[in-house]
């Protein structure tokens, strides 16, 4: 089962989680997006990408970014792009394109046994942590994508952080 496929049956699943924000609600220090990875390369339209939360040194970090479509939002089909980039703890920084300016949400997943597929525990709920864009509160069904868009400039492009559940 495909990762957007699996994190949306799983939010589905869920009686009551929530994400708080990765900045308690404070702006982010600028500094934190000075960094480099083999990922980044100043292009336009590049996302730079932390994801906070990492417990390990283990597994890959699975990010896919889709569209403002909420129709396919945490869907194969919905999905413009993916990477995946080595997990490090605490932090894991990274870069994706997207494929023109625009409004994009990022749902991403530490796969911490490196087998390539978003794990769920006997219930259906996700055995592996995992994050949305804008790190939206999560209720009794997934977010809606415009809880999760940010806005992508060819020339900026998008600063992102997502804290994992």
């Amino acid at each position: 089962m495909t990762l957007a496929r699996s994190l949306s049956a799983a939010i589905a699943g869920m009686t009551l989680m929530s994400a708080a924000s990765a900045d308690g609600g404070a702006e982010t220090d600028p500094s934190v997006f000075d960094f480099e990875h083999v990922s980044c390369n100043g292009a336009p339209n590049e996302i730079r990408l932390v994801i906070e939360g990492f417990k390990d040194n283990v597994g890959l970090v699975t990010v896919d970014l889709y569209v403002n479509d909420n129709d396919g939002f945490l869907k194969r089909a919905g999905r413009v792009a993916q990477r995946r980039a080595a997990a490090k703890a605490p932090r894991t920084y990274l870069c994706v394109k997207a494929p023109e300016p625009g409004d994009y949400a990022i749902a991403v997943y530490h796969d911490e046994n490196a087998n390539r597929t978003f794990d769920k525990n006997a219930f259906g709920l996700p055995a592996e942590p995992w994050g949305i864009s804008n790190n939206p509160k999560i209720r009794f069904a997934p977010p809606h994508v415009e809880e999760a868009l940010f806005a992508v400039d060819e020339d900026d492009g998008a600063k992102v952080v997502i804290s994992l559940n």
